[in-house]
C-alpha cells in the first residue's frame, strides 16, 4: 500500500509523455521526430532484424565509404532485443521504440523517489517525482516517439546518482555498501555503453565516491569502488577491442574509446593506491591519503599526457564543452538556457522550467539546507553534500547548453522537490504545531500545488494545448487532424516515404558485404530521417564534421555552388543521384534555384540541366526549419531532384539567335509547372541546351514528377514540337536539329 502513491506518480509520469500521441501513432503508422531518434530507431531496426548483432560500422553514414558509429551500441541494442521477442514485424518494432523514452522515465522515478526519501522523507520523494513528471525539458527529451539515448542518459545517471548518494554515507555497514557499489558497476557500465559523453559522469560519480573514501578512509568503500571500477573497465575493454577506430581516434572523446578506459583506469589507481597505504599504515590521517590519491592522479595524469593521443582526445571534449569546435553554433540543444556570452537562447527559459528556470542558480543551495535542517541524520547530511557538489557542476552546464538540463533533471527534482516540502512544512508547523497522520498526504498536496504553480507558464503554453489536442483526438474530433497533417514529423515522414518508393533501393541497409549503389545529398539536418525513413546512405547528417571532414566538405561546396558545373563535380566525387533540397537553401546557389524556381530558367538565364524533380512534398507541410524560422507560406517543405545526364539538344541557326525549349510538367502532388531553358547560338552556328526531363507522361496515382508535354523547341521566330525518350536523358544522347523549322507555333 505504501508504494501506491509511487505509482500513481509513475502513471502520471507516461501520461504526460503520451500527450500528442496524435503525432505519433497516426493510421496504423508511428511518425518519430526528424533529429537524432531517427538514427537510434535505424540501429534499433537493424538489431531487430539481425539479433543478436549490433551496428557498429554503417555504410549509410558518410557515403562514400561510411564509418563507425560515435554512439556506444547498448541503448539502441535494448530497444531492438526488446522488440525481437515482442514485435512480429516492423510497425509493431517501430511502436515499441516510440515508447522507449516514455519507459526510461518511468524507470527513472524509482531512484528518485529513494534519493529523496534518503535526503529527508517520503514526502521529499513525492515532490522530487512530481516535479520530474512536469519538468518541461525532461518531458521534451522522453516523450512518445523521441526513441533517442538522452532519455536512457537521464535515467542512468539517476540510478548513478542514487548509488553515489548512499556511498557517501561512508559508515554504513559493509553489506549496504557492497549492495550499492554492485548498484554503481551496473550503472556506470550501462552508461558508458550508451552514451559518448560518460566521462563527465565518470569525473563526478566516482570522483565524489573517491574523495569520500579517502576523507573517511573507510577502506571497505575504496576496495569496493577500485573493484567495480576494474569490472566497469574490463568490459569497456571488451567492446573497445571489437569495435571498429572511432571517430577521433583510438583516444576519442566522442565516442567510446581507449581514454574511457584510461579514465576507469585512473580512478581505480588513485582508489587503489590510498588502500595499500591505509592497509599498511592505518591511522595516518586526512593529510596523508589526501596527499597519495594527488600523488598518484599527477603522476597517472602526467603518464597518460605524454601520449598525444590521450591529449588530442580530451582537446577535442574541451572543445565540445567550451563550444569553441564551431558545432555549437548549429546545435539547438546547445543553445544556453538564458542568452548570455553572445549567443542567444533558442526559446524561453520559463517553457523549458517554468518559473524553476530564474531559480536554478541558487538550486544547489537546498542541498546545504538539506544537510543543515535540524535533526538530520548522518546519511541525510552526507547525501545532501554528496548532491550539492554533483549540482554545482551540472547545475553550471546547464545554464550553459540546454542539452544539460536532461542530465541535470534528477539533481534538480530533488533539489526543488527538498525545497517545496521544507517550505510547506514550515507553513505548515507555523499555522499547526502539533503532529497529525495526514501530515505527510498535507505536505505533498502543498509541494504539489507550489510546484505546479512555479511550472505554470508551461502548464498554460505547452502541456495545455497538449491536452486539449490528445482529447480531441480521443473524441473524434477532426480539427487536430488538420495540424497532424501538415506537421513537421508529418510532412517529412511522407516526403521520405515517397523518396524510398520512387527510388531505386540501395544494398546493404540490414547487413551484409553489399555497398550502397549511390548517395543522396542534402542539408545535414535532414541526413538521419533520411537514412531511417528513406532507407537511403547520405554524406551528412547530425553527426556533423565528425563523422567525415572530407565528405562533410564536399557536400557543404555541393550546397553552396552556384555554378552547375561545380555542383556535378561534387555530385559524382559524393557517388550522389539524388539531392533532397529545402526551404533554407540560398536562393543564389544552384539547390536554391532547385527548390524555388525547380531548375528553370528565366529571362537569359537557362535552366539547370542535369537536374529533374521526382518527387516534392505535400502541399501546406511544414518544413524543418519552420521549427526555427516560423512557417512560410505557400512554400514546398522539400522536393527530390535526381541527377541525369540529360538529353543534348544541338540546334543549327544564325549565330546570336536565341533558342529555348518548354516543357510542361506535373509533380507526384499535382502542381503543375514549366521548365524552360535557353541559350544563344554561337559563332560556328550552334545552340546547345541540355534537356533533363524525358517527355513519357508518368502513369497512375503518387507517380514520380513528369511531362504533360513534349519540349517546345523556339528558334527566334520558328518553333517546333520535340519528343525526348527516357534513355535519350539517361544516355546523354545528343539530338540535333540541323534542318529547318517548322513556322511558329
Amino acid at each position: 500500500m505504501r508504494w501506491l502513491p509511487l505509482l500513481v506518480l509513475i502513471a502520471l509520469v507516461l501520461a504526460v509523455r503520451m500527450l500528442g500521441f496524435e503525432f505519433v501513432w497516426l493510421d496504423g503508422e508511428t511518425i518519430f521526430p526528424p533529429a537524432d531518434a531517427q538514427y537510434h530507431v535505424r540501429r534499433a531496426l537493424y538489431t531487430f532484424e539481425n539479433f543478436p548483432s549490433a551496428l557498429l560500422f554503417d555504410p549509410y553514414v558518410n557515403f562514400p565509404g561510411g564509418a563507425p558509429i560515435p554512439w556506444p551500441p547498448l541503448f539502441d541494442f535494448v530497444v531492438g532485443g526488446v522488440a525481437y521477442f515482442w514485435a512480429d514485424d516492423v510497425s509493431g518494432f517501430e511502436r515499441i521504440a516510440a515508447l522507449s523514452a516514455p519507459l526510461c522515465a518511468a524507470l527513472a522515478t524509482i531512484p528518485i523517489y529513494l534519493a529523496g526519501r534518503r535526503l529527508g522523507s517520503p514526502a521529499v520523494g513525492f515532490a522530487a517525482v512530481f516535479f520530474f513528471a512536469w519538468l518541461p525539458l525532461a518531458v521534451s527529451y522522453t516523450r512518445l516517439g523521441n526513441a533517442d539515448h538522452h532519455a536512457a542518459v537521464s535515467m542512468i545517471g539517476a540510478w548513478l546518482l542514487y548509488a553515489g548518494m548512499a556511498l557517501s554515507e561512508t559508515q554504513a555497514p559493509f553489506r549496504r555498501l557492497a549492495a550499492f557499489s554492485g548498484l554503481l558497476f551496473l550503472a556506470r557500465t550501462a552508461l558508458l555503453l550508451t552514451w559518448h559523453g560518460s566521462l563527465l559522469y565518470i569525473g563526478l560519480i566516482d570522483g565524489l565516491i573517491l574523495l569520500a573514501g579517502v576523507l573517511s578512509g573507510r577502506r571497505a568503500l575504496l576496495g569496493l569502488q577500485t573493484a567495480s571500477l576494474l569490472g566497469s573497465l574490463v568490459i569497456v575493454m571488451a567492446l573497445v577491442g571489437v569495435s571498429p577506430e572511432p571517430l577521433g581516434g583510438p583516444y576519442s572523446s566522442i565516442a567510446l574509446s581507449w581514454l574511457d578506459v584510461l579514465a576507469l583506469g585512473g580512478v581505480a589507481c588513485v582508489a587503489s593506491v590510498v588502500l595499500v597505504q591505509e592497509t599498511r599504515r592505518p591511522g595516518l590521517g586526512v593529510k596523508p591519503r589526501l596527499l597519495a590519491a594527488v600523488s598518484a592522479g599527477v603522476l597517472f595524469g602526467l603518464g597518460v599526457g605524454v601520449w598525444p593521443g590521450p591529449r588530442e582526445g580530451l582537446a577535442l571534449a574541451l572543445g565540445f564543452l567550451t563550444l569553441s569546435d564551431g558545432v555549437g553554433d548549429m546545435t539547438a540543444e546547445q543553445s544556453p538556457l538564458f542568452s548570455m556570452g553572445g549567443r542567444d537562447a533558442l526559446r524561453s527559459a520559463t517553457l523549458s522550467w517554468g518559473y524553476f528556470a530564474y531559480l536554478l542558480p541558487f538550486a544547489p543551495a537546498a542541498a546545504a539546507w538539506a544537510a543543515l535542517r535540524r535533526g538530520a541524520s548522518s546519511a541525510t547530511q552526507s547525501a545532501a553534500v554528496y548532491l550539492l557538489m554533483f549540482s554545482l557542476v551540472l547545475g553550471l552546464l546547464t545554464l550553459g547548453q540546454r542539452r544539460y538540463g536532461n542530465d541535470f533533471a534528477p539533481a534538480a527534482a530533488l533539489l526543488f522537490g527538498f525545497a517545496a516540502v521544507a517550505s510547506v512544512e514550515g507553513v505548515i508547523r507555523r499555522v499547526s504545531p502539533g503532529r497529525s497522520i495526514f501530515r505527510t498526504f498535507l505536505v505533498s498536496m502543498g509541494a504539489f500545488a507550489l510546484i505546479l504553480i512555479l511550472f505554470w507558464p508551461a502548464l498554460e503554453t505547452v502541456y495545455r494545448p497538449r491536452a486539449q489536442g490528445s482529447w480531441a483526438a480521443l473524441s473524434g474530433d477532426p480539427r487536430p487532424r488538420r495540424d497532424v497533417d501538415t506537421s513537421v514529423a508529418r510532412t517529412l515522414h511522407d516526403f521520405l516515404h515517397d523518396v524510398r518508393r520512387l527510388t531505386p533501393k540501395t544494398s546493404g541497409y540490414l547487413g551484409g558485404a553489399e555497398e550502397p549503389e549511390y548517395g543522396v545529398i542534402s542539408p545535414p539536418n535532414l541526413g538521419h530521417a533520411i537514412q531511417y525513413e528513406a532507407r537511403r546512405p547520405t554524406a551528412t547528417d547530425p553527426f556533423w564534421w565528425y563523422i567525415g571532414p572530407e565528405n562533410w566538405d564536399r557536400s557543404m561546396a555541393f550546397l553552396e555552388a552556384q555554378d552547375e558545373s561545380e555542383a556535378l563535380v561534387r555530385a559524382q566525387e559524393l557517388e550522389a543521384r539524388y539531392v533532397v533540397t529545402s526551404e533554407e537553401a540560398l536562393p543564389s546557389t544552384v539547390v536554391g534555384r532547385l527548390h524555388r524556381h525547380d531548375g528553370s530558367g528565366s529571362g537569359a538565364r537557362s535552366g539547370l540541366g542535369h537536374f529533374r524533380l521526382v518527387a516534392e512534398s505535400k502541399p501546406g507541410g511544414l518544413g524543418l526549419g519552420a521549427i526555427f524560422h516560423g512557417p512560410q507560406p505557400d512554400a514546398v517543405a522539400y522536393k527530390l531532384f535526381e541527377i541525369v545526364p540529360g538529353a543534348r539538344l544541338e540546334v543549327q541557326a544564325a549565330p546570336g539567335t536565341r533558342v529555348a525549349a518548354r516543357i510542361d510538367l506535373i509533380t507526384n502532388q499535382g502542381r503543375e509547372f514549366s521548365y524552360r531553358s535557353s541559350a544563344r547560338v554561337d559563332p560556328a552556328g550552334w545552340a546547345r541546351l541540355t534537356l533533363p526531363y524525358a517527355t513519357e507522361r508518368p502513369r497512375g496515382p503518387g507517380a514520380r514528377s513528369g511531362a504533360v508535354s513534349f519540349y517546345r523547341i523556339q528558334v527566334g521566330d520558328q518553333g517546333q514540337v520535340l519528343r525526348v525518350r527516357e534513355s535519350d536523358v539517361q544516355a546523354g544522347r545528343v539530338i540535333r536539329l540541323d534542318s529547318p523549322l517548322a513556322p511558329r507555333l
